[in-house]
């Protein structure tokens, strides 16, 4: 019996062919583009002002500006904070006082298990907690907070966030 030889050439042809044929049609596409930008009858403006309008960073404005400041109404309310507000952001007042509170995530009896949580917590999604021994649990908190409402406004959101029920603790 004779066994059928696998021509590497064949394959080699192939794909050099192919190579050419794939520069022939960057080329082609080139010069077309090239030709259409250079004749002025093609306008690239409707996409320009598009563009404009979502990458700008100031909206087109169809009013005039009046001499009064008005108060414009936001659908945000006030305790409405993004999702790097909540994870990156701690309060800027953050207290060293007796009266400071704190959002616990996690407790665990094994501090390693506590730690190991935090790091793997952080790598998932930047929060940087803390992992502190209150004797028979190890828990793993995030924040330094001098009203409770404030921790309890950002406790909620972090709860939400994380998909685990947070509590805001006095430290």
């Amino acid at each position: 019996m004779a066994r059928k030889r696998t021509n590497k050439k064949q394959s080699l042809t192939k794909n050099i062919a192919m190579l050419f044929l794939s520069l022939g049609i960057l080329a082609g596409a080139s010069l077309l583009f090239s030709t259409i930008n250079a004749r002025p009858e093609f306008s690239y403006d409707p996409f320009g002002e598009r563009w404009k309008s979502l990458v700008s960073s100031d909206p087109i404005r169809k009013e005039k500006p009046s001499g009064k400041a008005q108060a414009s109404k936001s659908a945000a309310s006030g305790f409405e904070y993004s999702y790097w507000d909540i994870l990156l952001l701690q309060d800027s007042n953050s207290a060293t006082d007796a009266d400071s509170f704190s959002i616990q995530i996690a407790a665990f009896r094994s501090p390693d298990t506590a730690r190991s949580f935090a790091a793997e917590l952080e790598e998932k999604t930047r929060i940087r907690c803390t992992v502190a021994d209150t004797g028979k649990w190890t828990v793993v908190r995030w924040g330094s907070f001098q009203s409770r409402e404030t921790a309890e406004r950002y406790c909620s959101k972090l709860s939400d966030r994380l998909q685990r029920e947070c509590i805001v603790v006095k430290m």
